[in-house]
């Protein structure tokens, strides 16, 4: 097995600081989500309408950076043109509407270190699947990376202590067969297949669109999606209310919501790095978040292009 050095897992400076603020910004959105709650681990806030505010936020950041190099009048013309893949958009902005309002739900039940252990589990699916689907074939390495991860979730449900009682609105540190474990899993879930189903349309119907019109079609089918929610859950109207959208505009809130924006966006950077193929690192974290349109490993200078194009997003 031949040894793998720094510059391999990070081409420059630049990517290597797109790695460090993608991680913060993904771990720092459980712990503000965490903060959010009242002592209770409830919310005070409707969490379908921060999500669908959320969405909202994004549509209009990918919107902006798409005129940056075009008309206002081509996304649109772009938007039209393209309806069909509009449409097959649904399937994972359905997905992920679960697993955005799942998490808020699991993040009341656990506490944010085993959240995101467990979530991690996403990987190891997501891999599996991605080399049964498309034949992508993982590394010694990346096998190897997968076990170890299994390994370290389990492990975190060992009890080393010998104390078993609970404090009162304590959360769970580990899982047990029931209801909070489910929703895990079905997060786990949504995200792996809204990431395969995401790699399929970028492989052929939506292979020649630019990534932030892909975007808008996600975001603008996921607040549709975010609103049949409220509406089948009876809250379509009472979210809507003074008293209650006066609640999602407190700072902790609003700072979730940039965050999870910020997310987003910040992903689309650090996939323009990740186009080295030899970047294992990179490349594991590309199966949790498939939403670009990877070059072919030949294609010529596909780093130095990232690279160029995240200098212009920051």
């Amino acid at each position: 097995m031949t040894g793998v050095s720094w510059r391999e897992l990070f081409p420059s400076k630049l990517s290597f600081i797109i790695f460090i603020v993608y991680i913060l910004l993904f771990v720092g959105q459980g712990i503000l989500v965490t903060a959010s709650q009242k002592s209770n681990n409830e919310y005070d806030y409707n969490i379908v309408t921060v999500v669908l505010l959320t969405e909202v936020l994004k549509l209009l950041i990918s919107s902006v950076l798409y005129c940056r190099n075009n008309e206002p009048k081509e996304l649109i013309i772009d938007v039209v043109k393209n309806k069909d893949v509009l449409l097959l958009y649904f399937v994972p902005a359905f997905l992920y509407c679960l697993y955005n309002n799942l998490a808020f739900i699991n993040l009341s039940s656990f506490d944010p270190t085993t959240y995101y252990l467990l979530l991690q589990f996403r990987v190891v699916v997501t891999g599996v699947l991605f080399q049964v689907i498309f034949k992508k074939v993982l590394s010694k390495k990346q096998w190897i990376s997968l076990i170890i991860l299994t390994f370290g979730c389990m492990l975190k449900q060992v009890n080393f202590t010998k104390e078993t009682e609970t404090l009162p609105n304590s959360k769970s540190q580990s899982v047990e067969i029931g209801l909070n474990a489910f929703f895990i899993l079905i997060q786990i879930v949504c995200s792996c297949l809204a990431g395969v189903y995401n790699e399929y349309l970028l492989k052929k119907q939506g292979a020649d669109i630019n990534i932030f019109i892909q975007n808008v079609f996600m975001y603008l089918d996921s607040i549709v999606c975010n609103i049949v929610l409220l509406t089948i859950t009876g809250d379509i109207v009472n979210a809507f209310i003074y008293d209650n959208i006066i609640k999602v505009f407190h700072y902790k809130v609003l700072v979730i919501m940039f965050n999870n924006a910020a997310i987003g966006i910040y992903s689309d950077i650090f996939e323009h790095c990740a186009r080295n193929r030899h970047s294992n690192v990179f490349h594991l974290f590309i199966l949790e978040n498939p939403v670009q349109n990877l070059p072919k490993p030949n294609q010529k200078g596909v780093e130095q292009e990232g690279l160029l194009k995240a200098e212009e997003f920051i």
